[in-house]
């Protein structure tokens, strides 16, 4: 048992275990207790400008299966008056990608659920959690559509997605002290001028820090970097290319590396790879298995009362992600750089 003594030195009250803690204060005239603002204080990332840029779209199956064309038919000149041709016709290589499934899960105890309820100051809270099942499987998917561990898209043996950065075997690497502008608009200029393809890619995504150092370095050679908005609310610089202007976009779930991940070289001691994704948005895909309903976004099951009387709830999404042409419509492009800590 413990005593509380008031300032005249009064005894005034006495508590036992856990709520001793109970009252702020206690005293003549006075007992106060604890109260607490209604809205719970929120700055966990829940959405990617990517995911919300690349809509979903239903799945042909699973795996989901598609065709890329890669040539046409090969046109050649010949003698006016003695003509001769050869047989050509185009190719296309037949491509499949399995889809993963990404859930997360929420339990909810009856005693503290009533208890909230009955106290109704955050009355929104279990709506809220619910609604938190989804943003934990968006938050994972936003992650593994760069990262996601598999090896290839016909990987099946691996939960995860095959990320982009392993993906896009068309690759360019920005040395350390080299131009990041300049860099960038000579991959978009390389890629544009392939004379069998015709790719437009329509953003580049970038690590935050590598758009901040972007930035930097625009405001040091005087360059005038324009804005465009790309999503609501979200206004981002760009840069004039000979594919058009393009945006530049800040994706903080693209990982920087400080090892040979993804096929390129080690950025040394002290540095590391800042990754600028160069894709052309309408050639990827996340194809999504819906069940027939038509709907592409998590769905979320209540499977009811365990023995011990817990709600439980389980969020689902069925997806995977994918990059057509992943050789030539996109390119991934390291830019070598002192290692800046994140957070």
């Amino acid at each position: 048992m413990e005593k509380y003594t008031s300032p005249d030195g009064r005894v005034t009250a006495s508590f036992s275990g856990s709520m001793s803690a109970a009252a702020d204060y206690l005293g003549n005239g006075a007992i106060e207790v604890n109260r607490y603002e209604t809205e719970i204080t929120d700055i966990v990332r829940r959405e990617s400008v990517f995911l919300n840029r690349v809509p979903e779209m239903p799945a042909t199956g699973h795996p989901h299966r598609f065709f890329d064309q890669t040539a046409i038919a090969t046109g050649s000149f010949s003698d006016v008056r003695t003509l001769t041709v050869s047989a050509t016709g185009p190719t296309r290589a037949e491509r499949s990608v399995y889809i993963k499934a990404v859930t997360a899960q929420t339990n909810f105890g009856l005693f503290d659920v009533d208890v909230t309820r009955m106290q109704g100051q955050f009355g929104y809270v279990e709506a809220k959690d619910i609604e938190d099942i989804t943003s934990g499987i968006v938050i994972a998917e936003a992650s593994a559509v760069w990262a996601g561990t598999a090896t290839a898209i016909s990987d099946s043996a691996t939960n995860s997605f095959c990320g982009l950065l392993t993906q896009i075997s068309n690759q360019a690497t920005i040395a350390l002290g080299a131009s990041i502008i300049d860099g960038l608009k000579a991959k978009v200029a390389a890629m544009f001028a392939n004379p069998t393809q015709a790719p437009r890619p329509t953003a580049i995504y970038l690590n935050p820090i590598l758009a901040d150092l972007i930035d930097r370095e625009a405001k040091a050679a005087h360059i005038d970097l324009r804005t465009v908005e790309v999503a609501a609310g979200v206004t981002v610089t760009c840069i004039n290319t000979q594919a058009g202007v393009i945006p530049l976009i800040p994706e903080p779930f693209i990982p920087a590396t400080t090892d040979t991940s993804y096929g390129f070289a080690s950025p040394g001691s002290g540095n590391s790879n800042y990754f600028a994704v160069i894709v052309t948005e309408k050639m990827i895909e996340r194809p999504v298995v819906h069940g027939g309903d038509g709907n592409l976004k998590p769905r979320i099951f209540q499977l009811g009362l365990l023995s011990g009387l817990q709600g439980q709830y389980v969020g689902v999404h069925f997806s995977t992600i994918v990059a057509k042409r992943a050789d030539a419509a996109h390119a991934v492009v390291a830019i070598v750089r002192p290692t800046v800590s994140a957070g």
